[in-house]
């Protein structure tokens, strides 16, 4: 016989709590719904997180409960999300359809250029106006609030003042697209205008003008494959009031991690490498910059959704906060971060092993023990194709890959200890069969 079965079930509360919290982390929408400036992929971050914070007080979902954690403190929070990544990320061409522009034309033009030139980094990124006779990838115009289907609409409210489209959804002849709405009160500041008050009772609104050129600065960086973050500094968070004017460290690091740039790696960061025959190491794709923390984030590698290819596993220490959690990272051929999925706030620990398996469909689980003096665990499941997420269910039995654990008979105990996976180390990043060496920055400086 095993041990006592201490085991999740669908109608346990805790469970409930972490899937709706998941779901509301990973639900997909189209890339204009899923990023335009506005108030709802903050509230909706914010509505998960609260879940995941109710999820903490049951008993069986804190996988902390039994051990002491090194790192008590809040977990750290990644300074960036990656959506894609775009061809040609350093002369991006861009033009401009001034009709229908609320402001002066001319002195718009001109922050609009200002603007989209604060994200020029040389060997990283950048963009330059087309020419007359140069085919643009970025078409930046003003609509109003229905401005056809396909394309997202901006509604009656003013707290929509931008989207990124992309074609054919945004009908215009270029891949991307910047739609801004010209029945907001706009300003040329840098910053946003607050005014007055209006309305009156449960209707009391703080109106506010959008600044151009931060919000074109937001948006460029959509282009350049950012998604929102609630992160002080950084031109990305969503909410226009709490969004920094231009791109701001987070920023950087993240165009840097995608297209290169930057000095050598530190502590913070992530070197993915090739080894000469040698055995010498050398830098194969741009350093993953900041998101790596020393005792602060776990460095883990595996294939995460069955494609053939494996992904960077990233899990904080600490207790759960916005932003923080779990985080995979994809890559393309070369090697290249392509898109970053989560992060999930309180899926797991960051402190206790980590075993991975499969289950009967191909999908992979990973499980933990809080108590390592019982066979009991908590587990959960991503899909093959990738999130959304969701708890390992009752009776639903699974097979160790790595790190221990198990459940072959799907009795809600682990068949053996979880020892866990191993850190850093090899992995095949881009499925080319050729394994890349994942390590911490700034252990040895690497030939170029």
């Amino acid at each position: 016989m095993k041990p006592e079965v201490w085991h999740r079930s669908p109608g346990n509360r805790g469970s409930l709590v972490w899937f709706l919290a998941n779901f509301l982390l990973v639900s997909r929408r189209s890339p204009e719904q899923r990023e335009s400036i506005g108030p709802c992929s903050a509230i909706r971050c914010w509505c998960a997180l609260l879940l995941l914070m109710i999820a903490s007080s049951c008993h069986i979902m804190d996988p902390s409960a039994s051990r002491d954690e090194p790192y008590t403190g809040i977990a750290y929070r990644f300074p960036y999300r990656v959506m894609h990544r775009i061809a040609g990320a350093d002369g991006i061409l861009w033009q401009l359809d001034p009709a229908g522009c609320p402001l002066d034309s001319e002195m718009a033009e001109g922050a609009i250029e200002t603007a989209m030139q604060s994200w020029n980094l040389a060997g990283t990124c950048s963009f330059r106006r087309a020419e007359a006779t140069e085919a643009a990838t970025v078409t930046i115009s003003w609509k109003d609030a229905d401005h056809g289907r396909p394309c997202v609409r901006f509604g009656i409210s003013s707290e929509l003042v931008a989207h990124i489209a992309t074609a054919p959804t945004s009908g215009d002849p270029t891949p991307f697209s910047i739609h801004l709405n010209a029945s907001v009160d706009w300003t040329l500041e840098k910053v946003p205008v607050k005014m007055a008050r209006s309305g009156t009772g449960l209707n009391v609104a703080m109106r506010f003008q959008p600044s151009l050129p931060a919000v074109i600065a937001h948006e460029a960086g959509h282009v350049l494959g950012l998604g929102h973050v609630l992160i002080e500094g950084s031109v990305m968070h969503p909410l226009h009031l709490e969004a920094a004017g231009s791109p701001g460290e987070p920023d950087l690091m993240a165009v840097r991690s995608l297209y290169g740039g930057g000095d050598t790696s530190s502590a913070d960061d992530m070197e993915i490498c090739c080894v000469d025959p040698q055995g010498k190491p050398h830098l194969a794709a741009p350093i993953i910059r900041g998101l790596t923390p020393c005792d602060r984030v776990r460095i883990h590698l595996f294939d995460i959704d069955s494609d053939g290819t494996d992904e960077i596993v990233l899990l904080g220490r600490g207790r759960a906060s916005d932003g923080s959690g779990l985080l995979f990272l994809k890559f393309k051929a070369g090697a290249l971060l392509e898109r970053t999925i989560g992060p999930f706030p309180g899926a797991l620990s960051g402190s206790l092993p980590l075993a991975v398996g499969k289950n009967g469909a191909g999908d992979t689980v990973l499980a933990q023990n809080p108590d390592d003096t019982k066979r009991s665990y908590l587990a959960l499941v991503i899909p093959v194709g990738g999130p959304p997420l969701r708890p390992l269910l009752p009776g639903e039995r699974w097979k160790s890959a790595s790190g221990g654990g198990g459940d072959e008979d799907g009795d809600g105990t682990l068949d053996q200890p979880i020892s866990g996976v191993a850190e850093c180390g090899w992995a095949d990043l881009d499925g080319d069969g050729v394994k890349e060496l994942i390590r911490r920055g700034g252990e040895r400086s690497p030939d170029r």
